[in-house]
């Protein structure tokens, strides 16, 4: 009876009870990000090299190669420079890991931050060459062109979207510090999709309108307007990049959280994320590249 006592007087002089939220806790900086390995360890160690040799090639000698060339300097390839520093970001998972198998540094790099940073960054200036590709092909009278195709205009969005992003994966890593599994779970799902809906809508948006002017240029003058087509190729082939390689992950990942964990597919995906760093680059030198007719030979021109 006196128990039975105790918990109604407690129940009476405490009408809503707190309930005690136990934080994340863990040695490991990365809470969401943590991969089981399914692939061999020295297969694993092989590909992370060549992964990052070659990510960190390809974007350095991309990444120059528009910084140190004046007749580089226009607002497209600001954003793939931009798109170049997240590359950045992503490979330092790769270094991570080769760090510790060939010199034996253990770097305790949040991985968290690394993909939050590296995918906001990027579907953020994905989003902005949209835009700017929308202005371009048609808008071509419009009184905002010349402002916005800057170079100075594309640098401000691009410090803006940084800033943002770092200030937005600070908040997030916060809040998984502060709050018990599910509902740390329950906020890398609703961030994955608020930043998968709202850019998929611009994408599709835009890219109609888009591809529609590019038809109606080619019904009325017979000819695909020859610039235009190259910018939006451009445009297509680094929304497949990302969508094929970084966005698989991101929703594998959310999924894991919500129901049953799937090791293999998670360590698939993660790795598909460490060949975006490739892909951008490869994607810029091909549609950088243009032929003359007459002399049948190959000239490297601007990104776009």
């Amino acid at each position: 009876m006196s128990n039975e006592y105790s918990v109604t007087t407690s129940y009476v002089e405490v009408p809503f009870p707190r309930i005690k939220m136990e934080p994340v806790t863990t040695t490991h900086p990365t809470k969401i990000n943590i991969v089981v390995p399914v692939i061999p360890e020295p297969a694993r160690n092989i590909m992370d090299l060549v992964l990052l040799t070659a990510g960190v090639s390809l974007n350095a000698s991309l990444g120059l190669f528009i910084v140190l060339n004046s007749t580089m300097y226009n607002s497209t390839n600001c954003y793939v420079v931009s798109l170049v520093l997240s590359n950045f970001v992503i490979l330092f998972e790769p270094l991570m890991r080769i760090c510790e198998w060939i010199f034996g540094i253990h770097l305790k790099i949040n991985l968290d931050y690394v993909f939050i940073m590296s995918f906001g960054t990027s579907i953020l200036t994905i989003i902005l060459l949209n835009v700017e590709t929308y202005i371009v092909i048609c808008q071509k009278n419009s009184p905002l062109r010349k402002s916005f195709l800057k170079a100075s205009s594309a640098i401000k969005g691009i410090i803006f979207i940084w800033t943002a992003i770092v200030m937005a994966a600070s908040i997030e890593l916060h809040l998984y510090d502060h709050f018990e599994k599910e509902i740390v779970d329950d906020i890398y799902v609703s961030s994955t999709v608020m930043f998968l809906i709202f850019p998929l809508l611009v994408f599709i948006i835009l890219n109609y309108f888009i591809l529609y002017n590019l038809t109606m240029s080619k019904s009325t003058s017979g000819t695909w307007p020859g610039k235009d087509v190259k910018r939006f190729v451009f445009l297509i082939g680094v929304h497949m990049g990302f969508f094929l390689t970084v966005v698989p992950y991101r929703v594998t990942r959310a999924i894991s959280l919500i129901s049953r964990r799937n090791d293999t597919m998670i360590e698939i995906t993660y790795t598909m994320v460490k060949t975006y760093p490739i892909i951008l680059p490869i994607i810029s030198f091909l549609t950088s590249i243009k032929r003359n007719p007459r002399r049948q030979r190959q000239e490297t021109s601007v990104v776009i």
